[in-house]
């Protein structure tokens, strides 16, 4: 039986099915692509991403004690985080997450279980709890995004030198602050082409410098504990103590009372930032008399032997000033009136000099401004000059044995400094090292002046050691000469002076004949004693014993034996 059909009808119908299909298919792309490009062209080019943008974040550097120790280093923490729509049991994951992340499981289940694209369970956990909520039952499906934190191993200790920084990743106080632009480095961002066609760019950011401090945590320690003891044995609210090299003005160890932890700083009251060794003012009292007595001695004013009549009071611009005891003691040469630390002596030499030649040394000393230490907000201290709206006749008599000024604790410890280092005042300083990815920049002692002559501050010094020898014993180190000055300032209050309340201090450096340490005492309203002599002076015998050892200094007999053997 013939058939009409033609050989291979089958396969033409087949194949304009399938090129009418691909025709129509081709027509709706190129309808869709008109509507696209031209129709919503305009509205479309708003939220096409042609290219991405790349940011990389550097680590904040490292900071060390001198011997390596790690003091602050960057750690984890990290954001809490869920899908609700790509979970698999909601209710299983809430009974799992609430102990570990200590959150009520029905707050937990309505945040699981919100219509929401994405939900923050918790803004900050520790890497331990992270871990933890890596470990239960469906944990893959909770988000955790890495946060920077700053990490302090040793706690408290510094806590004023190393200050502390914020979750935003800037430095609140202390070389945190201070070198913060080298220590967090630099971010680099750039906009890259998502195409592969075109040349792609390397994103690399510039890393946070690593410090190297010039303490050791070991000193640090023993001058902490020693001021925590001093406080409990004597009462008083406050107190600071600073250990400083015044050949180079490196600073040994600084410490404050009371503290706080960085660790926590988000928990700590405000006002415990606040630095009290370069930003904290007062009253110095007697421990200035050392000052006015070197500006005496190097401008030709006085010499050790030169006398005057002590009555017991001096009246200067209408003020008069007594001495502590409002004793009269008749004629007095120098190293009696610093000896016995007699108000009269400072006020009559330093009207002897005159305001010209009593400001210009004491200017030179550095009061009235920073230091230039490097570390967060130094104040300037206060000095009012002549010739300012603030000042008065009767200044140059109180200032001369330190009240109507305000100093810090390091601008009264560098300026003593001076004396110990022939004349010369250093800058002080708490980095020794910035490395980062140039090298290591070592930090140079700084010479900001010669404020007296070197004869000026060896003469200082033989009066400052039979100051200590004749009245205050209880600074004494065996095996040691101390050459010091105890100061007892009163409190300035806004209506006068506080009726008992002092702030009690001693500044002494050894060996005298050959410094290699100023130490300097403050503590702030005693009970046991008003007196520095009582109080403070007690304590730098205690922490200089322990220094001496720490610091591999030996005694007078020892060393000047071998320089005898030397020659």
């Amino acid at each position: 039986m013939s058939s009409n059909r033609l050989p291979g009808g089958n396969q033409l119908r087949r194949m304009w099915t399938v090129a009418i299909g691909m025709s129509l298919a081709l027509g709706v792309i190129v309808l869709r692509l008109f509507a696209f490009q031209v129709v919503n062209g305009d509205e479309w080019k708003e939220v096409v991403i042609e290219d991405w943008a790349v940011t990389d974040s550097p680590e904040r550097g490292v900071i060390y004690d001198h011997n390596g120790a790690v003091l602050a280093v960057d750690e984890w923490d990290y954001r809490v985080g869920v899908s609700p729509a790509i979970l698999t049991d909601a209710e299983e994951l809430a009974n799992q997450l609430a102990p570990v992340m200590q959150i009520p499981r029905g707050q937990l289940l309505a945040e699981l279980e919100s219509p929401d694209l994405y939900v923050v369970l918790a803004p900050r956990v520790s890497s331990e709890t992270a871990e933890a909520i890596r470990a239960v039952e469906y944990g893959d499906e909770v988000q955790l995004d890495p946060l920077p934190r700053r990490f302090y191993p040793q706690g408290e200790l510094m806590c004023h030198i190393l200050g502390f920084v914020d979750f935003d990743g800037m430095g609140g106080a202390g070389v945190e602050g201070y070198y913060q632009s080298e220590l967090a480095g630099q971010a680099a961002s750039a906009t890259v082409p998502i195409s592969p066609l075109l040349e792609q760019t390397t994103v690399m950011a510039r890393e946070g410098a690593d410090l190297v401090l010039t303490i050791d945590r070991s000193v640090q320690y023993t001058v902490e504990r020693h001021l925590k003891e001093a406080l409990a044995e004597h009462g008083a609210v406050s107190g600071s103590i600073i250990v400083m090299d015044p050949r180079t003005g490196a600073i040994v160890a600084m410490a404050a009372e009371p503290c706080y932890s960085a660790n926590d700083f988000y928990d700590i009251e405000e006002s415990l930032f606040y630095n009290p060794l370069v930003s904290a003012v007062y009253e110095p009292g007697s421990v200035m008399k050392l000052v006015t007595m070197a500006a005496a001695l190097d401008s030709g004013t006085v010499t050790p032997a030169t006398t005057y009549n002590d009555t017991g009071a001096i009246s200067v611009g209408g003020h008069v000033s007594y001495n502590w005891d409002r004793g009269a003691y008749g004629t007095v040469d120098m190293t009696t009136l610093l000896a016995h630390s007699l108000n009269v002596g400072a006020a009559t030499i330093a009207t002897w000099m005159g305001p010209t030649t009593f400001y210009d040394y004491f200017q030179r000393f550095g009061f009235g401004r920073p230091t230039g230490i490097d570390l967060f907000a130094e104040e300037p201290g206060l000095m009012p000059l002549p010739g300012s709206g603030e000042w008065q006749e009767s200044f140059i008599a109180t200032n001369a044995y330190g009240q109507a000024l305000a100093v810090t604790p390091l601008q009264m410890t560098s300026a003593i400094s001076a004396l110990a280092n022939n004349g010369y005042l250093m800058q002080p300083y708490v980095v020794a090292e910035v490395r980062d990815a140039n090298g290591t920049r070592r930090h140079e002692p700084t010479v900001v002046s010669q404020v007296i002559k070197p004869e000026t501050a060896a003469i200082m010094t033989t009066m400052a050691v039979t100051a200590v020898q004749q009245e205050v014993q209880e600074a004494l180190v065996e095996g040691y000469t101390v050459a010091g000055k105890t100061g007892t300032a009163q409190i300035a209050e806004p209506f006068g002076y506080h009726p008992t309340d002092t702030i009690a201090s001693f500044v002494g450096w050894l060996p005298a004949d050959d410094p290699k340490l100023v130490v300097f005492v403050k503590l702030d309203r005693p009970q046991s004693a008003p007196w520095g002599s009582m109080t403070a002076a007690p304590v730098f015998s205690k922490l200089a014993k322990e220094l001496v050892v720490l610091l591999d200094i030996p005694p007078d007999e020892i060393r000047l034996g071998a320089v005898a053997n030397a020659n």
